[in-house]
């Protein structure tokens, strides 16, 4: 242990060298009265809480991933930005240099009325106890934030179940959830300084997530409080459970804590079973799965106000329509994904849904368990009801074609421009006049492939195909093929629907034909079926887009006989020696 004024923690905030894991993090909760004290305990050289740092080392560069003190950080950072006050006054962003660099360059502004320059001066000097673990595993990180956080009610019950768990399960629930809040990442670890577009507002606080725009809170199916607490997850996790498990699984807390591996004296799945039913389906299609579902419902009551009070016709939804939402969705996942439905109309779901709790279904409610003998009863009732609304598609047909804009959001959600693990692409066609297949795609996407598998022993890239890189491009496309472009996250989605329609081909041929391409190309072998199994569809507002993810399979690969990786957002070929010292670099660790 030693100790680090928060003026050399903030110069390492403000190289972005402090990184946050949303594996097992929480987001950003503290309030301003909460954030005011811990400055005030500076003011007054009360003792800090230690602050616990892995060191982690990629590409030559020192990096630290916050284990233990998050929270606290995030409060030094944002008084030393100006973002709240102490007593009425601001930190003096001239004070040092790496505030001032910022005060000139306009990121940020200085407060009406300022400490002191030997005030602001004694805080940033002041001295915080930090602990860096060094040479950290992914594994030991885990159990440490894991026994850190489990040993008393610091977090709720969901979050105690999640941190430093690793497996299918914890690990859907967790893309899922920040899915569906607004807050997902492709990246698994993002800088502290991404921090407060991912986290919920509260009074005294412009982060980035409104909780009233939320899905939760929007239908009236989660109360607020009870998401600042993680219940949504809670929720998520239900909803994962009733999707793998048969005969559905009771809705309890036991039941929940013996799915994640905490022994309980009941009967019911466990960890291995959740975990294997899950991969069975596969993290990323159960994650699309669950999104899609969720997006259905929002899209069919878009301009309708909230489902909670068009299926509940009650006064008050304080505490939210968790198990009749529950139970819907049980049945809308069941008859997409089990029976391969599809919905007649937005119009048809919806007049299903009007009032459907008042019609002679009842739905236990408290804070008990639900049953899994009272779901055996109530679940095929809801479905068969819901059915009215779904109509089985033609038998050709390969794919469901869910609306997944959600999903799209979430994986181009964050600072993706010069992730060299993203790559996004405007379609198979040239933008010529008339259009012809892009002959140099299918290479281009494979070099692309293999750099990102190239950047490191656990490496996950994305290429998305649909999104134009530019808007120049997306106005090209809608004069050729009529469609018009669709803004996601800042990123313009054309869709590839009318391109490979003009090639000859419909979704689940050329589906198919990139597949086999894929395993037929001069791939590793075990590398090009991971690929080809990861190439697939996805829809955002009717727009079809292609997603594949290049994983890294532990050691380095060629494409061809050639030497590829990723250098920030481009592809490039090296030679074989500087391709030996870049993976010596790379993979080494």
């Amino acid at each position: 242990m030693q100790g680090q004024s928060l003026q050399t923690l903030y110069n390492l905030y403000f190289n972005k060298r402090l990184a946050v894991n949303r594996r097992y993090q929480r987001k950003l909760v503290w309030s301003v009265e909460e954030k005011v004290k811990l400055i005030d305990s500076v003011v007054n050289e009360l003792p800090i809480p230690l602050i616990l740092l892995a060191q982690r080392k990629k590409a030559g560069v020192e990096t630290y991933e916050i284990i233990d003190g998050l929270q606290r950080l995030d409060a030094f950072f944002s008084f030393m930005e100006n973002k709240f006050a102490y007593n009425g006054k601001y930190f003096d962003l001239d004070t040092i240099g790496d505030t001032k660099a910022r005060l000139d360059a306009g990121e940020i502004s200085q407060g009406r009325e300022k400490l002191s320059r030997s005030e602001s001066l004694a805080i940033a000097n002041y001295q915080i106890p930090v602990s860096i673990y060094r040479d950290a595993s992914t594994s030991s990180i885990d159990e440490v934030f894991r026994r850190i956080n489990s040993g008393g009610r610091r977090l709720s019950l969901q979050e105690i179940r999640q941190a430093g768990v690793l497996g299918s399960l914890a690990d859907v629930v967790r893309r899922a959830s920040a899915s569906i809040r607004g807050d997902g990442t492709f990246s698994e670890s993002v800088s502290l300084n991404e921090m407060d577009k991912l986290s919920i507002s509260r009074r005294g606080l412009e982060y980035g997530l409104a909780m009233e725009d939320m899905f939760w809170v929007r239908h009236d199916i989660v109360a607020q409080e009870d998401i600042r607490s993680s219940g949504d997850e809670e929720m998520v996790l239900d909803l994962v459970l009733d999707a793998v498990i048969r005969p559905w699984p009771t809705s309890g807390w036991q039941n929940r804590d013996v799915a994640y591996g905490i022994q309980r004296k009941i009967r019911t799945a466990s960890p291995d079973e959740v975990n294997s039913a899950i991969d069975a389906v596969g993290v990323e299609e159960l994650h699309q799965r669950i999104i899609s579902v969720v997006g259905l419902v929002d899209d069919v009551m878009a301009g309708h106000g909230s489902l909670g009070r068009h299926m509940v016709k009650l006064e008050t939804y304080e505490k939210g329509t968790q198990r009749q939402f529950q139970a819907v969705f049980a049945a809308l996942y069941s008859l997409t994904f089990e029976d391969g439905m599809v919905p007649k109309s937005h119009d048809a779901v919806r007049a299903v849904l009007d009032n459907f709790w008042g019609r002679g279904l009842s739905i236990p409610t408290g804070g008990s368990a639900w049953g899994k003998e009272k779901k055996r009863t109530l679940y095929p009732s809801v479905k068969k009801k819901l059915r009215r609304a779904f109509y089985k598609p033609d038998p050709q047909r390969g794919t469901v074609q869910l609306n997944s804009r959600m999903y799209i959001e979430s994986l181009l959600q964050g600072p993706i421009a010069e992730d060299p693990l993203v790559e996004l692409k405007q379609g198979f066609c040239t933008l010529s006049d008339p259009p012809k297949e892009d002959l140099d795609l299918f290479e281009q996407v494979m070099q692309t492939a293999v750099g990102m598998a190239n950047h490191g022993k656990s490496a996950q890239g994305l290429i998305l195909i649909g999104v134009a890189d530019k808007p120049s491009a997306a106005g090209r496309l809608e004069q050729l093929f009529g469609v018009k472009p669709v803004s996601v996250q800042n990123q313009l989605v054309v869709g590839t629907a009318e391109q490979i329609g003009l090639l000859g081909y419909d979704e689940d041929k050329w589906w198919r034909k990139w597949q086999s391409k894929i395993q037929s190309s001069n791939l590793a072998t075990e590398f090009a079926n991971s690929l080809a199994h990861t190439f697939k569809p996805v829809y955002c507002d009717g727009l079809l887009l292609w997603e594949m993810r290049p994983r890294s399979i532990g050691k380095p690969i060629t494409y061809d006989g050639r030497f590829f990786v990723r250098i920030g957002s481009s592809t490039q070929e090296l030679s074989a020696d500087d391709f030996l010292s870049h993976m010596t670099m790379h993979f080494s660790q």
